[in-house]
């Protein structure tokens, strides 16, 4: 009687363990082929990059001797590949957005350049095809960036 309880229990614990550890593997094996993605393209364009940062739907990375900031999307790393060169732009900073409330419906960078403005986006809440972090968090990672790129200004 004591073998077939420890048999089911050992059965329940494999039907629950082995599908978790299937997704972190493979989750894990995703983000690998998009560094790689990413780091490959930025090669290709004389960009060396440091760190590539996940937040929600967006690729960011920057390349602080080049002063190049590069970003991309996980669904099309290729095709929204952008590079900003952080000479021409003004000002930097997080921006959140509240239309309703108390949630955020949307937090990112807001760059100012000569040409105009450029927002890259870490979180927007009306999105539901991807998966987002809390937009607070997305909010923190935005003030983190700002920090990060403030000094790569031209006016600095």
């Amino acid at each position: 009687m004591e073998l077939n309880t420890t048999f089911i229990g050992v059965v329940i614990l494999l039907l629950i363990f082995v599908p978790v550890t299937y997704l972190i593997v493979n989750a894990s094996g995703k983000e690998k082929k998009l560094r790689n993605v990413i780091s490959q393209l930025s090669h290709n364009n004389g960009i060396q990059l440091k760190n590539i940062d996940f937040i929600g739907n967006c690729i960011i990375a920057v390349d602080e001797n080049a002063k190049k900031l590069v970003y991309t999307s996980k669904s099309n790393p290729t095709g929204d590949f952008k590079i900003i060169d952080m000479e021409e732009i003004k000002d930097c900073r997080a921006k959140s957005v509240k239309l309703s409330g108390k949630s955020l419906d949307w937090v990112g960078l807001e760059f100012v350049a000569k040409s105009g403005r450029l927002e890259i986006p870490f979180y927007i809440e009306t999105n539901d095809e991807e998966y987002t972090r809390d937009p607070h968090v997305c909010l923190q990672d935005a003030k983190r960036w700002e920090t990060t790129l403030k000094p790569l200004l031209k006016a600095s």
